[in-house]
C-alpha cells in the first residue's frame, strides 16, 4: 500500500512479550520501556504489571509524554498472581476477581485504555459449561469495577482466545465460542469486548479470515504473531511468539498482508480519522536468546514488507 499506516490505525509492540523479564514485573523495567517508547516506529504499547510503586510511577510519567496510545496486556499479572477467572471453586473464583480488580487499578494509574485478560484453563467437556458461566459472572464483575472507577473514560476489559487442545489449553478456545460468550457479556456492557492474535489461529485450526469475520464487532484490538504449529517434537512447536523467519514457521509477511487487508474488509480500520485509531500489536519475541533489538529490527522488516502487499 502506498499510504503509510499511521493514519489509519496505531501499531503497537507487547512489551512483556519482548523483554521477558518484565512478566515478572521486575528487572530493568525502565531502560527497557524507554527504549520503545523512544522509537517512532510504533504508536501503541502493551505494558504490564509493575511491581515497584517508584518505578510504576516513573513508568507513567514516561508514557504520558511519549505520546503512545497504551494498553495493558494482563497474562503476566493473571500468571504471576495465579488468577483464574473460571475457577470452579467460588472462593478462589471471588479472589482471583478481587486480585484483578487490582490490575484494572494498576491499568488506570498507568493510563491504559484497554486492558486484556484471559479465560484460564480448560476443565474439559463435562466442566466446560460450567466454567463458561464462571467466566461470564467474573467478567461482569470486572466491566462493572472498571465502570465504577472510570473518570475520564472507562477501562476496556478485553479477552483473549487461545488453542483448546495444543499447547495452551485455553477455556476459550474457538473464535465462535468466544464471540457467543461475548455477546452475553456486552449486552450489559460497552466497555467489553475480545483480542484476536494471529498467531492462535494455526493451533486452533481456524481460518483467520473466517475468525476475523466473526469477531467483527466485538474487536478492541489484535494482535500479529507467528507459531510453529507442524511437529511437536520441534522445540520451538506451539505458542511460542516466535520471530518471523524460523525454519517452516506458520506466519510471514504474506500471511500477515492478508490478515491486514482483512482487517481492513471487515470495517477495523479503513478511512485516516483524527480521531483514535484502532491498535494492531506485535506479540513477538525472543525464544533461544535472542537480542530482543534484533528481533525488534525484524518485526519491522516483516511489517514494512507485509504493508507493501496491502
Amino acid at each position: 500500500m502506498d499510504d503509510r499506516w499511521e493514519g489509519f490505525f496505531n501499531l503497537g509492540i507487547v512489551f512483556p512479550k519482548l523483554y521477558a523479564h518484565a512478566n515478572s514485573g521486575e528487572g530493568p523495567i525502565i531502560e527497557s520501556i524507554s527504549r520503545l517508547l523512544h522509537d517512532p516506529f510504533f504508536s501503541a504499547i502493551e505494558i504490564s504489571w509493575i511491581k515497584n510503586d517508584d518505578r510504576r510511577r516513573e513508568v507513567r510519567d514516561l508514557l504520558q509524554i511519549s505520546g503512545m496510545e497504551v494498553l495493558f496486556n494482563g497474562a503476566p499479572a493473571i500468571r504471576g498472581m495465579g488468577i483464574n477467572l473460571c475457577d470452579a471453586d467460588s472462593e478462589l473464583r471471588e479472589a482471583s476477581v478481587e486480585n484483578f480488580k487490582k490490575v484494572i487499578d494498576e491499568a488506570y494509574f498507568l493510563g491504559a485504555k484497554i486492558l486484556h485478560c484471559v479465560s484460564g484453563n480448560d476443565p474439559g467437556p463435562s466442566q466446560r459449561a460450567a466454567a463458561k458461566r464462571n467466566l461470564v459472572d467474573s467478567l461482569r464483575q470486572l466491566c462493572q469495577y472498571a465502570m465504577d472507577q472510570a473518570g475520564d473514560y472507562a477501562l476496556v476489559i478485553s479477552l483473549e482466545n487461545s488453542d483448546r487442545d495444543v499447547d495452551r489449553r485455553a477455556l476459550l478456545g474457538p473464535t465462535e465460542e468466544t464471540v457467543e460468550l461475548a455477546k452475553e457479556v456486552r449486552r450489559d456492557f460497552s466497555n467489553f469486548g475480545l483480542l484476536l492474535d494471529e498467531g492462535h489461529f494455526p493451533l486452533m485450526n481456524e481460518d483467520p479470515e473466517k475468525s476475523l469475520e466473526l469477531a467483527k464487532g466485538y474487536l478492541t484490538h489484535v494482535h500479529i504473531g507467528n507459531c510453529y504449529s507442524k511437529d511437536s517434537a520441534k522445540p520451538y512447536f506451539g505458542d511460542k511468539h516466535l520471530p518471523f523467519g524460523v525454519a517452516d514457521s506458520d506466519v510471514g509477511h504474506t500471511e500477515l498482508a492478508a490478515f491486514i487487508r482483512k482487517l481492513r474488509e471487515i470495517g477495523f480500520w479503513g478511512e485516516k480519522s483524527s480521531q483514535r485509531l484502532p491498535v494492531i500489536s506485535f506479540e513477538v519475541g525472543p525464544w533461544k536468546g535472542e537480542d530482543p533489538e534484533l528481533v525488534l529490527a525484524n518485526v519491522k522488516r516483516v511489517f514494512a514488507r507485509a504493508w507493501a502487499l496491502v
